[in-house]
């Protein structure tokens, strides 16, 4: 996999002076983790969107301060601007690459399903998005993949057991029987006799009923 790269600089400015750096096109970010004192940085924001685009929050970053070596960080948060949906502020947290990690890995369905597509009698639920894994930074999944194209009548599901970890790759904290996705019956909604009834046809206006009677309707 090629290396993720992000250049970054040290800052002095906190707070409400993060504003201005924002107008340079600069985000403001923390750094902290093994063997690294807590610092303020910014990175440029253009490529900061590229490397979250491709990094997220389960791939390695080389990140460099102030043209120094490389760090191999991950992204702990980021904070997006849902206007944009650009980045505003991020926290690295720098990894040792000898110590295991904890991380929430995501979920992500591929194929369709015969009972949902082809079928149409189902519906499919995703009732699983993230799996919190274990592992030395370097053997972190970036995603797990479940393909639902055997999911082909009612009630089917795929639970977690299911899902193949990487080598070195343990689940944290998860009940293995848990159904990751299923397959759930269309409900079928009944309609009420009464709105049965008007759809078949209206009962005419109290003009209309009088006109076709032959006599007049009342004067209001």
């Amino acid at each position: 996999m090629a290396t993720i790269e992000l250049p970054a600089t040290t800052r002095e400015e906190r707070g409400s002076h993060n504003r201005p750096l924002r107008r340079e096109g600069l985000v403001p970010a923390v750094l902290y983790g093994h063997n690294v004192e807590p610092r303020a940085i910014t990175a440029p924001a253009t490529v900061l969107h590229r490397v979250w685009m491709r990094a997220g929050r389960t791939q390695l970053i080389d990140l460099s301060v102030d043209g120094g070596r490389a760090q191999k960080v991950l992204v702990r948060e980021m904070q997006i601007d849902p206007r944009t949906n650009r980045p505003i502020h991020a926290d690295f947290f720098a990894v040792n690459l000898r110590e295991k990690l904890t991380a929430d890995v995501p979920v992500v369905v591929t194929g369709e399903s015969p009972a949902v597509v082809d079928a149409k009698v189902g519906t499919l639920q995703q009732l699983v998005n993230t799996l919190r894994v274990e592992c030395l930074p370097a053997d972190l999944p970036a995603q797990f993949t479940v393909d639902v194209s055997g999911l082909d009548e009612i009630d089917a599901g795929i639970h977690v057991r299911e899902i193949t970890l990487p080598e070195g790759v343990e689940l944290v904290h998860v009940d293995p029987d848990e159904l990751v996705v299923k397959v759930a019956a269309l409900r079928i909604v009944e309609e009420e006799p009464e709105l049965a009834a008007a759809e078949e046809g209206e009962a005419p206006a109290e003009g209309e009923a009088a006109a076709e009677s032959g006599e007049e309707a009342p004067a209001e």
